[in-house]
């Protein structure tokens, strides 16, 4: 807005508004949801993310790693961005669906976290030996199918279970099946106004 970006805005999302404390300035806040579908290596983000687009229509579907070029600046920095991009979908009209590695104590502290709604977080999950078999069949380049990488990418999937529901799992599914489940949940958290 006027006063520069490094101006820290007053969000008001009761009101729909974002406010410049330095010159009153007003921007529009739609404040709508931003969905997560969070997940260990291996099981199947990536995969369902087409799948989604079809099935949410009414929603942007993303993988996060779309942006990773941006971990470059820094992982708050890409993060944010993403919190950014939310928001800029959001003054279109869109919810956004984000698959990617993240966890709600990384984006809350965030600056672009009073630019968007509340975000809604759902786990995808595997049996650790079909992650383990996929993590495997990965190219080399990726730095996951080692033994030691494996087992951490394991420990990470125990964690996010413990911490984030639902769970859907991708052990035996198809990715259109697990898909179909993530727009279930994604469509039942719409805004009215945008699920119609």
């Amino acid at each position: 807005m006027q006063c520069g970006p490094g101006t820290a805005m007053d969000a008001q999302p009761s009101e729909g508004r974002l406010l410049c404390p330095r010159c009153g300035d007003q921007a529009r806040l739609p404040a709508l949801p931003l969905f997560v579908v969070t997940g260990a290596s291996g099981v199947g983000k990536t995969t369902i993310t087409d799948p989604l687009r079809r099935l949410l229509p009414r929603c942007l579907v993303f993988e996060a790693d779309t942006t990773l070029h941006i971990v470059s600046l820094g992982w708050e920095t890409w993060r944010d961005t993403w919190l950014h991009l939310v928001h800029a979908a959001g003054l279109n009209g869109y919810p956004v669906v984000l698959t990617g590695s993240l966890t709600p104590d990384q984006l809350e502290r965030l600056p672009g976290r009073r630019l968007i709604g509340p975000i809604h977080f759902a786990n995808l999950d595997c049996l650790d030996d079909i992650r383990a078999a996929r993590l495997r069949a990965r190219p080399a380049w990726r730095g996951t199918s080692t033994e030691a990488a494996i087992a951490q990418h394991q420990r990470y999937a125990a964690w996010l279970r413990a911490i984030i529901q639902p769970t859907f799992d991708s052990s035996a599914a198809t990715p259109t099946e697990v898909a179909r489940q993530v727009a279930d949940w994604v469509s039942a958290l719409l805004p009215a106004e945008v699920a119609q």
